[in-house]
Parts: structure tokens; sequence; C-alpha cells
């Protein structure tokens, strides 16, 4: 069943005032009900549209897959962000022309040329100056170029053998995960050419991913279990995410308690994150939202059933991933695009 949507563009007045006003941040996507509701973040707005469409839900019922599912969207919602941005703009040259005709159009459709321009590059200038606090340098690049190396080859492998992550219909694990490989990764000319056509199993997924008609009927695998095919995938979530939000978390519990209506709240940290990757170190600067994203994998192994927790918990212990039962997060809620501890 395909949910009935139409989609439109956005317009700089939105950006710039509707969405700061509504959502706290200047974001995309931004989703609005037919009563008027705005909402903000994929996360959220899956959860919403799976409560009025439950016939088709993106979440797996069986506890392994479910779990998995949550991780997986973490993975590729906050660990990818860096991977996105150097691949993006560690080789601007190239990929800055669609940016900002794309960007144009959006925003300032039937304006002049120049202005379009302008204000697309203001944008990307913005874009820029995240690099430092995400820790893309010239010592970390060639990181950054290892880690893709091994998770594209591992996801290519993968979709070799799966039409999507846990099955023959996407999950919240697969829309986690199209958000950097295709938005960023699979459609800027530079990486789409270097990354993506060398792999047709995994360029094969993204357009999956965009092809109603390829999961039409398709049921999430029969088995509780992760394919070994995901094993690259499950080693960096657990040897490098999670020590990656524990640092954000530790940072996070530093910041003062906010009243619970706050409108702001700090994204970035002086603090830095230093943890293991692709064979070496990575530094960069710790950020509050990946807290609430680890919440939320927290909060859904809590609302299980406890056989179904119990069997959650044996499973990590198998594959290596008992970081995350110790986790220690504070207590956070989302605020844009950034996360707060409220009174």
């Amino acid at each position: 069943m395909r949910i009935p949507f139409v989609e439109r563009g956005s317009s700089l007045w939105e950006a710039k005032v509707t969405f700061p006003r509504r959502v706290n941040a200047t974001v995309f996507p931004v989703l609005i009900t037919p009563e008027g509701e705005y909402l903000q973040d994929t996360s959220c707005i899956i959860d919403a549209l799976e409560k009025r469409f439950p016939e088709r839900p993106a979440l797996p019922a069986s506890p392994i897959l479910q779990m998995a599912a949550y991780l997986f969207e973490l993975w590729g919602d906050e660990f990818w962000l860096p991977l996105a941005m150097h691949t993006r703009w560690s080789h601007r040259d190239e990929n800055v022309g669609l940016f900002i005709h794309d960007l144009g159009e959006a925003l300032v459709p039937g304006f002049p040329g120049w202005l379009k321009n302008r204000i697309s590059l203001h944008f990307a200038n913005l874009m820029n100056s995240y690099l430092p606090p995400l820790g893309i340098n010239d010592r970390s690049r060639p990181l950054l170029d290892r880690f893709l190396a091994v998770q594209l080859d591992g996801l290519d492998a993968h979709f070799r053998c799966h039409h999507f992550l846990f099955g023959d219909r996407p999950s919240l694990a697969d829309y986690g995960m199209i958000a950097p490989l295709y938005a960023h990764i699979g459609r800027d000319p530079w990486s789409k050419r270097e990354l993506i056509e060398p792999r047709p199993h995994l360029k094969a997924w993204i357009e999956r991913m965009f092809d109603a008609g390829s999961s039409a009927g398709g049921e999430f695998q029969s088995e509780d279990a992760l394919p070994e095919t995901l094993q690259p995938a499950l080693r960096s979530i657990f040897d490098e995410l999670l020590p990656f939000i524990q640092g954000c978390a530790d940072a996070v519990r530093k910041t003062p308690v906010l009243p619970a209506d706050t409108r702001k709240a700090q994204r970035f940290f002086k603090e830095t994150v230093r943890i293991p990757f692709a064979g070496g170190i990575y530094e960069r600067a710790a950020l509050s939202y990946p807290v609430w994203m680890a919440q939320r994998v927290m909060d859904a192994l809590a609302a299980m059933s406890e056989p179904d927790r119990q069997k959650v918990r044996a499973w990590l212990r198998q594959v290596g991933g008992e970081a995350l039962l110790t986790l220690d997060l504070p207590r956070v809620v989302r605020v844009g695009l950034a996360a707060a501890r409220v009174a």
C-alpha cells in the first residue's frame, strides 16, 4: 500500500522563516499533515506515518530485526554524516554546480539565475563551514575513503543476494541508509561515478528504493537474524558508532538543564570525540542530536516484552554488541537539529 502524498519544493521564506518557527530549524524534509501539523526529522515522520498507515509497516515485528533496524537507522542518519559531507565537499569543484542549480530551483524558482546562484552559494559556504567540526580534514580524508571502500563493498555484496537489508521489503534500516547513499553519495557527480557506478548491486538497491513496484508484495525475511553479509556494517556499528555515541552523551551531560519549552539547544560542542575508525583514530566534535537518536534505540528495546528483550540481549552478546547495553545516556528531548536536557 502506498501512502497518498503530494510532493513539492520549499521556498526561501519557508526555509528561513516558517520552518524555524514551526520545527526549530532550517531543515528538510518537512511533512505537513492534512491537519496542518508540521513534522520534521525523518524518524519522527516515519513514526507518525506508521501509526496512520499500519498496513505495511517499515519496522519488522521480530525483535532482532527490529533492533537492527533502529541501529542501522542511527548508523546511517548520524555516523555517515561526515562521509556524505566528505564525498560532496572534498570534491567541491565537481559537485558544487549541481548543488547550486538544484537549491536555486527549489528555493527561488523563477528568479534570475544570478540571484539563484548567489543564494545557493551562501548555503554551499554554510555547508563547508561544518567540515572542521565534523572532523573532515587532510588527515582524516584517507580514513573516510578507507571506510567508504570497506562499507560500500560490504553493502554491494549484500545486495547481490538481497533486495533490501532485511528481505524483499524496505525497512526503517533501508530508509536510514538511503539518506547519505542517495542524496550525497549516490547523486553527486564525483561520488556517483567513483563510488556507486562501480558497485552495480548497491546502485540497483538505490534505484529500488525509489521504485514502489519493486517491493510490492515483498516481505521481511522470516529468520530473525541478520545475514552474514551485514557483518562489516555491524562491526562498524558496535566498534565505531557506539564509542562516538558515548562521547556525545558525555558532552551532553555537562550541559545545563534547560526549560521544558526551550526552542534552542546546542548542536555542536567544543569537546571532541576520539573513536576507532577504519583502522585509525578519527576525531570530531561531539554533537547532541545523536544522543536523542541513541535514546530512541534504547527506548525501543525497553518497550519490548521481556522475552523479546532477552532475545535481543543474547543476540548482542553473540555478535559482539554488548556495549549497546552499557551505554550511559542522559535523558534528552529533540529540539530541531539538536537535543537538550530539560527540566
